[in-house]
């Protein structure tokens, strides 16, 4: 059995990267996050899998008080210098790379499984996908798979995604 909480938000992103013009340009989406999660055990007594309250309440926070109306950013993007001398305390979400919808929805599924397990909901629940959309038009589906062939990419950086705390904007890297 699988749970699904899908929530929406509005921010910006840019890529440093990339070939395309309009995305080296801060811009900006109305994206929906859906947390997938798998059932790891029988019904309890109540007939639940879990309490949604204590399933979902990480994920909406995360979404509503972390992403919501945040400037997604490489760690290394030359306007964040910029916007901080404008204006200090900018909702600024830093990644290891740039923002794309991938690495969006893999950080958010490391997030989310190091809260579930803070939550001691390892028992009960662990995540098997992220679904970001990006657009009406554009979507990513993370399965669990994905996530464990490419997180390790990152174990150089930490940050708000391996944190339990989902209101955490922290970011370190260490690269070697």
């Amino acid at each position: 059995m699988e749970l699904k909480f899908r929530y929406r938000f509005e921010a910006a992103h840019r890529f440093t990267t990339a070939a395309s013009a309009s995305c080296m340009t801060p811009h900006g989406h109305t994206w929906h996050a859906t947390l997938h999660l798998q059932s790891l055990r029988p019904l309890n007594q109540d007939g639940m899998i879990v309490e949604f309250s204590k399933a979902k309440s990480f994920w909406k926070s995360l979404i509503t008080d972390t992403f919501d109306h945040s400037y997604m950013c490489n760690y290394q993007d030359g306007l964040v210098e910029a916007l901080l001398a404008i204006h200090p305390e900018a909702r600024l979400l830093r990644f290891p790379g740039d923002p794309t919808t991938e690495m969006i929805a893999l950080l958010m599924f490391s997030k989310a499984e190091e809260v579930i397990v803070a939550a001691n909901l390892a028992k009960e629940i662990r995540v098997s996908a992220i679904t970001i959309e990006e657009t009406p038009t554009n979507s990513l589906f993370c399965p669990r798979e994905f996530y464990t062939e490419n997180i390790q990419r990152f174990k150089n950086f930490s940050g708000w995604w391996s944190s339990t705390d989902p209101l955490d904007r922290s970011f370190t890297a260490s690269e070697a």
